[in-house]
């Protein structure tokens, strides 16, 4: 039984890590920053808008990093196998999207006016990719090994619908706000997903 093309079985992956790594932190965004007319806390987790921000990028940093993780097919030269590396791979996104919503979830007030409404619109994001990622899992699920060119053409469908998932920087909302985009900047987890998003793999 030939096994299906080694591009084919690549691009799934591709194409949902290059999606996944369009949510990042950035410091472009559209608008005009306003004053922040909130005073910061004087204590509790939000009192530190580096620290508080951190918690934020760190929440997300759970999901991408299972998503840099591309399965490797050289050693699964039989469909069962491939199909295998993908469910493999596609769930431990899902268990890191269920994570980070978790995690997002402790991250504390925000110091800022704002952080709050974005840290939801965050949240919203993260449900809808879990939502599309999982019914794309359900594609490879059903994909037959047995079928050759059945499994290509679930596996291909499967793409095509990972294609077509929408990521926006959920971040960039935090950006809007002078004081928590310098505190991004300062911060090590914000950083290395503004690594990840300037550095998608090929």
């Amino acid at each position: 039984m030939p096994p299906a093309p080694r591009h084919r079985r690549l691009a799934l992956a591709a194409v949902l890590s290059a999606v996944l790594l369009g949510t990042g932190c950035t410091a472009t965004v559209s608008g005009t920053p306003t004053a922040d007319p909130a005073p910061a806390p004087t204590e509790g987790p939000g009192s530190d808008p580096v620290l508080w921000v951190d918690r934020v990028c760190g929440s997300l940093l759970t999901f991408t990093g299972p998503a840099l993780a591309q399965p490797q097919f050289g050693d699964s030269p039989n469909l069962p196998g491939i199909k295998q590396k993908l469910t493999d791979y596609l769930n431990g996104i899902i268990t890191g999207l269920q994570q980070s919503r978790s995690q997002l979830g402790q991250v504390g007030r925000s110091p800022v006016g704002g952080g709050d409404e974005a840290v939801a619109r965050i949240n919203d994001v993260l449900t809808k990719l879990e939502t599309d990622i999982t019914a794309a899992k359900a594609k490879v699920d059903s994909a037959d090994p047995d079928d050759p060119q059945e499994f290509l053409a679930t596996i291909t469908d499967a793409e095509t619908q990972l294609g077509k998932i929408s990521a926006p920087d959920a971040l960039a909302d935090l950006s809007a706000s002078p004081r928590l985009q310098k505190a991004a900047a300062k911060a090590a987890n914000c950083q290395q997903l503004s690594a990840q998003n300037s550095s998608p793999p090929g």
